[in-house]
């Protein structure tokens, strides 16, 4: 009796520590062994352009995971085959971890199905959120690209991780005592898409650019470019692009110098595209006008011991020849009768030395020296723009000023609710006065002849920049030339800067860098709604200066083209069908890749926006 006693006893108090004094532990143990809780990513918010047409978004892909502690050592072979890598790589991923542990991230479905056929304890497929960028290496620079942890790494990704960056949510799994999951689950957390990033961004505008600088840089043999495209009235970047390119779908291919994005990191030397700021910094003053005579010296002019030279000697001319025939005397000693100060206002005022605020990482500020560094080399070296660096970015909203009527815009690449207001710079007459100077530049005799699209009317200046050769001095074989202008020049829409470094076949901004302005002005604006205007004055000229008498038939064969739909998508390129579908407003389905085959609808013109084109294309 006594040891049964004894024993109900133990019972008793084996039952109390059971029950009570463990019980919490003991609980939590058995969760441990029959519950998993895990992490879910979250979907990054879209980017989106001015039109709400996706530019980066975020589309489910499997990826393989396992909880080391389950995993069975004689499953691994054929895990690692179906995972297709070799065992030993399989077994250090594992390692001692007894945890959750990722053993191939972002596979593809027929991956994910070879390694869920074999239903081992302890495997599972995972979904995640994987970045996918429609349009290639047209936004490549532009917008960047996500790690495989779905964090920004470059670009707007970036710069705007914080907005676009979901909140990642918990969920609680079941699993039986061999291992294999339950049926069913329970949300702890749902996740939360991250917000959506609109941009003032056109993808149309952006492609034009895009293709009109790769086709430039194939022609002139470049080291690589870069083309800026914004609404001179409000600041909004339309465009942005550089090359050499690089596609944000595969980055890893890529060397990091060519992720970088050059409109807002690299600087240059504008050369003579800064002239027009000299000029409006005497007509400022009051005791300039456009009329005004400056005598150029015959082409030589000597200055604190120092040389100044112009390609074609000219003697006295108005202010207006000094910007077509591109005078660095006439530049230089307009600036030394300003005076710094002025010169030196309208210069800071413009936005050059400042970041612009773009919103971009790795922005340059650019180059201007203090004003007390100023001399008289330095003065006039700085008029035809030696001795400061400007970015393509900074230039485009600098030129801006002179297209909107003396304005200075921010650059605003990200679309918000209240627009940045601008400040006046230079007032309105002097802003009209440049202008119109700047668009006998593009006339016969000036040097921006080849800038002009058939139709249009364009105020621009080229600048052929020698770049540093690091020893203080100047290359005598590297260039960057530049072409900047607003179109059309009786009333602006858009301001195009083309920057093109080192060009081998030319080194002037007029034969290198204007032919791109031409094409991507000629390409972007009917798309926006600017029809060519037909006029005797917008006469296209021949390289030898001549008026081009056939330019009626063109303008002809250009609103024909212009007035017409296309008819059939047969033998486009992948890039031409995104950018009729992008520009017609229509969901775009494709199939293969290289050329178009074949499409549904055959025939185009009875589609509407929103209306879904499928397209199958083949090499």
């Amino acid at each position: 009796m006594g040891l049964v006693f004894l024993g109900l006893l133990l019972m008793v108090v084996r039952a109390v520590d059971l029950q009570w004094l463990q019980a919490g532990q003991l609980a939590q143990q058995a969760d441990n062994q029959r519950i998993r809780q895990f992490e879910v990513a979250a979907p990054r918010g879209a980017i989106v352009d001015r039109d709400g047409r996706v530019l980066s978004e975020s589309v489910e892909v499997p990826s393989v995971a396992a909880v080391g502690a389950d995993i069975k050592a004689e499953d691994l072979p054929a895990l690692a085959k179906a995972l297709d890598i070799p065992l030993k790589k399989l077994k250090r991923r594992l390692g001692k971890r007894k945890g959750f542990v990722w053993l191939s991230r972002q596979v593809s479905p027929q991956t994910a199905k070879q390694v869920q056929s074999l239903a081992l304890p302890g495997v599972r497929i995972e979904k995640e959120w994987r970045r996918y960028y429609p349009y290639g290496p047209e936004t490549g620079h532009l917008l960047g690209f996500v790690g495989i942890d779905n964090h920004g790494l470059e670009g707007l990704e970036l710069a705007f991780d914080h907005k676009l960056s979901g909140k990642a949510g918990k969920v609680q799994l079941r699993k039986a005592a061999n291992g294999i999951k339950l049926p069913g689950s329970t949300w702890i957390k749902k996740p939360k898409q991250g917000q959506d990033l609109n941009l003032n961004l056109d993808i149309g505008v952006q492609s034009i650019a895009y293709a009109a600088l790769a086709n430039g840089i194939k022609k002139t043999g470049a080291k690589g470019g870069s083309v800026v495209v914004m609404n001179p009235h409000t600041g909004q970047v339309l465009a942005m692009t550089s090359w050499p390119g690089f596609n944000p779908n595969s980055f890893g291919e890529y060397r990091p110098k060519d992720w970088r994005n050059r409109v807002v990191t690299d600087v240059f030397e504008p050369g003579s595209v800064l002239k027009p700021f000299t000029v409006a910094a005497a007509l400022s003053t009051g005791r300039w006008t456009k009329e005004s005579l400056i005598y150029c010296e015959n082409g030589k002019f000597e200055i604190a011991g120092k040389t100044i030279k112009d390609d074609h000697a000219e003697g006295w001319i108005d202010l207006r020849k000094l910007l077509v025939v591109s005078s660095n005397i006439g530049a230089a000693k307009l600036a030394l009768d300003v005076g710094k100060e002025d010169l030196d206002r309208v210069l800071m005022d413009v936005g050059f030395h400042h970041k612009t605020g773009i919103g971009l990482g790795g922005e340059s500020k650019g180059i201007l020296p203090a004003l007390e560094h100023w001399g008289p080399v330095e003065t006039a070296n700085i008029a035809f723009g030696q001795g400061i660096a400007v970015t393509p970015i900074q230039l485009a909203a600098a030129f801006s000023v002179f297209a909107n009527g003396g304005v200075y815009y921010p650059p605003q690449l990200i679309k918000e609710e209240a627009p940045k207001q601008g400040h006046r710079v230079v007032s309105e007459q002097v802003a009209q006065d440049v202008l119109h100077m700047l668009a006998d530049v593009t006339k016969a005799g000036g040097t921006g002849t080849k800038a002009v699209p058939v139709g249009y009317t364009v105020a621009g200046k080229t600048g052929t920049a020698q770049k540093p050769d690091g020893k203080g001095g100047y290359s005598k074989d590297k260039f960057t030339a530049v072409f900047a202008g607003a179109v059309p020049a009786d009333k602006p829409e858009l301001v195009i800067v083309v920057a093109i470094d080192e060009p081998e076949t030319s080194i002037y901004g007029g034969t290198v860098a204007a032919p791109i302005f031409k094409q991507i002005a000629a390409t972007a604006l009917p798309m926006l709604g600017v029809a060519p205007h037909v006029s005797p004055e917008s006469a296209p000229e021949h390289d030898d200066g001549f008026v081009n008498n056939d330019w009626q038939v063109q303008q002809a064969s250009l609103s024909l083209e212009t007035s017409n739909a296309i008819q059939s998508l047969y033998g486009l390129s992948l890039r031409e069908v995104r950018r009729f579908a992008a520009t017609e407003g229509l969901e775009l389905k494709l199939h293969g890749s290289g050329w178009v085959a074949k499409s549904d609808p055959l025939h185009l013109q009875s589609l509407q926006a929103g209306d879904v084109l499928e397209v199958w294309l083949n090499e």
